[in-house]
């Protein structure tokens, strides 16, 4: 394959993916490998093989992804043994999200053996991250918590190869922080990720959902907050609206902040939208916080609420106290957002007509011993989702070989019993 043909091939591509253009992005990677493959070009195919999957992976096309990446993760020298560590790495994140918990714990050995093999330690970090997130995935936040802390130390000793943003590190300690109930260290991580330098635009994002955890949590004012919560969720709902791929962690974050809200109208329209809405328990919370509200009973955030505290929390609980003192006075203090200041935030394009809607004045908590009825209802709503889920729960603790899933259902089902009695 010419230098001149490369050239121009990682040119399109580039400029392709920048785009989120998942679509001409295998379309040049496929041009790309089939003139390697004409030239005998090892190296060139390793490298197309790694574009194409990834394309692929981006766009949800999981088998073609695999076919592809398999291949460049078996490639030897003259291949770059680079390529063939970032092939590893997305087979590695395919695994956590869809495949078996042992082929998942074969690539992190495949990967750190590739690493041995290559004298690239420094990278280790990557596979820090992917071993935090195949534990947070099976329920384990205390060995997640872990995991990140190690892939933050280490990642700023690789400066030999391509590696991930900052905030894409400290955004899993936020996220682990939250799932373990530590309100400090999550504002916290909140402040380190909006001051960190925003090289791409994905970390815009996750100093948002960092933000959304944060007013998850009850903290009213995280760091670089503008226009309140129910402004950052749907401001961040527009932004995933335009982009392909897998997003279902902020859109899960932004919701459950709608929820808080009380913006029914908006949960349960995006609840609809591909690849926003497809989080399993989110009909559920829809109902239970409704039936909630119908109670006059205060906001309430199911994981939040059922947090199982870390142990530096457990060591510290003045501080921890503190903490949730704090943020929840800021919650407390926190204005709604007007119709103008979302407006404002919004691309034009992103305000729907039912938002301006979900934009009015939360309506005052009803008081009536009428909505106990509708309350109710809400909760058989809630019950009959959460049973219904019970089969995803059974397939994912057995693909990972663990119960969390199961525990998960129990507790929301716990929740709408507490409520119903």
């Amino acid at each position: 394959m010419s230098e001149t043909a490369l050239l121009q091939i990682k040119r399109r591509f580039s400029d392709a993916y920048r785009a989120r253009d998942y679509a001409a992005c295998i379309r040049q990677a496929s041009e790309g490998l089939q003139l390697a493959e004409a030239s005998q070009d090892v190296a060139s195919q390793t490298l197309m093989l790694v574009w194409l999957g990834e394309s692929h992976w981006q766009r949800k096309e999981t088998e073609p992804a695999v076919t592809a990446l398999r291949r460049a993760a078996a490639a030897e020298p003259p291949a770059d043994p680079g390529d063939v560590f970032n092939a590893i790495s997305t087979l590695l994140s395919i695994a956590i999200l869809e495949r078996p918990l042992a082929e998942a714990k074969a690539l992190i050995a495949q990967g750190l053996a590739h690493l041995e093999r290559y004298d690239q330690q420094r990278s280790r970090h990557m596979l820090d991250l992917s071993e935090g997130d195949l534990a947070a995935r099976r329920g384990d936040w205390q060995a997640a918590l872990t995991h990140y802390r190690e892939a933050y130390k280490h990642q700023q000793g690789d400066t030999g190869s391509p590696r991930f943003t900052l905030a894409s590190y400290q955004i899993k300690l936020a996220e682990a922080s939250f799932m373990l109930g530590d309100a400090e260290a999550l504002s916290r991580w909140c402040s380190e990720i909006n001051a960190a330098p925003k090289l791409v635009e994905g970390d815009r994002l996750r100093a948002e959902q960092a933000r959304l955890l944060c007013y998850r949590a009850g903290i009213g004012e995280p760091a670089g907050a503008r226009g309140g919560p129910a402004a950052t969720a749907r401001r961040v709902l527009c932004w995933l609206e335009e982009i392909d791929g897998h997003q279902a962690d902020y859109a899960r974050d932004a919701m459950q902040v709608l929820l808080r809200e009380a913006d029914w109208l908006s949960v349960e329209t995006w609840l609809d939208y591909p690849g926003i809405g497809d989080t399993p328990l989110l009909h559920g919370d829809l109902y239970l916080a409704r039936a909630r509200y119908a109670l006059g009973l205060p906001v309430h955030d199911p994981a939040w609420a059922t947090a199982t505290p870390s142990a530096e929390v457990v060591a510290h609980p003045a501080a921890s106290r503190q903490a949730s003192a704090s943020a929840s006075r800021q919650a407390g203090t926190a204005s709604a957002p007007s119709n103008s200041l979302v407006e404002k935030t919004a691309p034009k394009a992103c305000i729907k007509p039912w938002m301006k809607i979900g934009m009015k004045t939360r309506p005052n908590r009803p008081k009536t011993v009428n909505h106990v009825a509708k309350a109710r209802d809400h909760l058989e709503a809630a019950r009959a989702h959460y049973l219904d889920q019970q089969s995803w729960a059974v397939r994912e603790d057995q693909r990972l070989e663990t119960d969390h899933h199961r525990r998960l259902l129990d507790a929301r089902l716990e929740q709408v019993d507490a409520l119903h009695d």
